[in-house]
């Protein structure tokens, strides 16, 4: 996993070098300070002043390099995860829209959102600090070995515990707690996701309570995983204080014995602790790191998650859709045993109103999708204009196909935005006329900015007038097959009949209405029942 993670900054080793080079400076640089005032105070009456100039100059070039570690560092990491970035919004784009149907909507906002920014943890404080660590310990543990063979393998030994064996130690400690730890998180942002999206309709079967001692039972767990990070957390710093202060004692007693307490050891003694810095540095690191990795790991199963098996095809579909036709069509998803649809045809012809009922889960968002080219068609044909759907490129053939799923998709955008939707060419009087088509214009007139007010959850728009907005939308955006997926079901009467009167009047092109409401079929030209997987016409 850190081989794939270093893929991608492997444009930016020079960077990388350059960040450790400027953090070995530094921490050389800080050691050199704390040597030479040592050397001051042991000065006697010899001359201060070549000495203080040499502490002086020690002081700014310990402060430039650790200012340029940090800057490229931190360089490197933003520039990695960009490139990340667009790598998985690629990946989502690629799986969208039949790839993500399994995913749950928290555990994808934590891969795109917060997954990526523990990232730079391995980025930023990872790559470099190690390399610096080791360096500097070989540089610091061959300088005291000059001077005395015991006290630079005190030093090596000291290092290697601190920098090295106690990191790995809480590692693998921490990993274990931060992944249990991302996990209830993970499952508490679903939770909260779902509170909020089902808000209508807990209020409305008063579920609220229900469901939010549910969303605080989730809380509930998060409280001992936090703590057991917690316990580890506050471990970090001790056995490698209590480590450094044995070895120094150790060194101190060694160098005194040998030198009979001379003076001339004193700069040594006081540059011993600033010997640990970069590796205390990395004792801290395993929390951090192990969130990083387990963040990483989330976000490349994502990477990894296979694509739909869908190949597009060649032809363009340059005229409307004025025919489809299913024959025997069976289909079974990949991760499931039953099959969902056993032997279906059905055809549906221009200016014609199709409607296909059936109990909830019985397939028919399946086959609309099926229709749509989101999954491939393994068994049995689709037919559009009378060639294999398979033949049509995908991006023509959802040019010519609206579709309208249970709950509108409205953007937190303006009212304008929302029915432009990448169509800035459209003109006012043509908002205005499709507004007008879907009983709309007084509506928005009466919102505080008009079309230019910004749509939010407290817009004060109701589900049935997000739906007709959605409508309007598929209305400014000519096709000519309107899919409409239980558009009415959680609709009262006079926003059904709105909505059902404006396709009728202004749709000019074929309809495939999917609904499990008996009601709402009195609308239609042709009727077919699913049930079972299979599908049998009713009208």
């Amino acid at each position: 996993m850190i081989r794939r993670m270093l893929t991608y900054v492997g444009y930016l080793v020079p960077v990388l070098i350059f960040s450790w080079f400027a953090g070995l400076i530094a921490e050389l640089g800080q050691v050199f300070v704390a040597w030479q005032a040592g050397r001051l105070f042991i000065s006697g009456s010899q001359s201060v002043r070549p000495l203080l100039w040499w502490l002086i100059g020690g002081i700014l070039i310990a402060a430039i390099g650790a200012f340029a570690e940090q800057y490229a560092g931190h360089y490197v990491a933003f520039k990695a995860l960009a490139d990340l970035r667009n790598v998985v919004y690629a990946k989502v784009q690629r799986l969208a829209p039949a790839g993500l149907d399994n995913q749950r909507s928290g555990d994808l906002l934590k891969a795109v959102g917060d997954d990526i920014e523990a990232m730079e943890v391995f980025y930023a404080h990872t790559i470099v600090p190690i390399a610096i660590g080791a360096t500097f310990t070989l540089v610091l543990a061959v300088t005291y070995a000059w001077y005395d063979l015991v006290a630079g393998l005190l030093v090596l030994a000291a290092s290697t515990l601190v920098g090295g064996v106690l990191p790995l130690y809480r590692y693998r400690r921490l990993r274990t707690a931060n992944a249990r730890l991302a996990q209830v998180q993970g499952e508490t942002q679903q939770q909260m996701l779902e509170a909020v999206r089902g808000r209508d309709a807990l209020l409305q079967l008063h579920a609220a309570g229900q469901k939010m001692a549910a969303v605080d039972a989730q809380y509930q767990q998060e409280g001992p995983a936090q703590q057991a990070v917690g316990v580890l957390n506050g471990q970090k710093g001790q056995l490698a204080w209590l480590i450094i202060i044995g070895t120094w004692l150790a060194l101190a007693a060694w160098l005194g014995v040998r030198t009979h307490f001379s003076l001339a050891v004193l700069p040594l003694l006081l540059a011993f602790p600033f010997a640990f810095r970069p590796l205390l540095a990395l004792a801290n690191l395993p929390d951090s790191l192990s969130k990083g990795l387990g963040a990483t790991k989330r976000v490349f199963v994502l990477l990894d998650t296979p694509e739909p098996n869908q190949t597009d095809g060649t032809q363009a579909l340059t005229d409307n859709i004025a025919d489809v036709q299913v024959d025997h069509l069976t289909y079974a998803y990949p991760d499931r045993a039953q099959t969902v649809l056993q032997d279906v045809s059905l055809q549906l012809r221009q200016g014609q109103i199709g409607g296909i009922v059936g109990v909830s889960g019985a397939g028919k968002s399946t086959l609309a999708k099926l229709l749509m080219k989101w999954y491939p068609a393994p068994k049995g044909t689709i037919a559009i204009n009378g060639v294999d759907a398979a033949d049509w490129q995908t991006a023509t053939l959802w040019q010519e196909i609206n579709y309208l799923p249970q709950r509108a998709q409205i953007f937190h955008a303006t009212v304008r935005e929302n029915l432009q939707l990448g169509a800035k060419d459209l003109t006012g009087d043509a908002i205005k006329r499709v507004l007008a088509q879907v009983k709309l214009t007084e509506r928005i007139d009466r919102l505080p900015m008009g079309l230019e007010t910004v749509l939010n959850a407290d817009s004060g728009l109701s589900a049935g007038e997000q739906q007709r907005l959605a409508l309007a939308r598929a209305f400014l955006h000519p096709s000519s097959l309107l899919i409409l997926d239980e558009p009415t079901s959680n609709l009262d009467v006079i926003n059904e009949q709105i909505i059902l009167n404006s396709i009728r009047d202004y749709y000019p092109g074929m309809v495939l209405m999917i609904t499990h409401r008996e009601e709402t079929l009195g609308f239609c030209d042709v009727v077919w029942r699913l049930a079972d997987g299979q599908l049998t016409v009713e009208k």
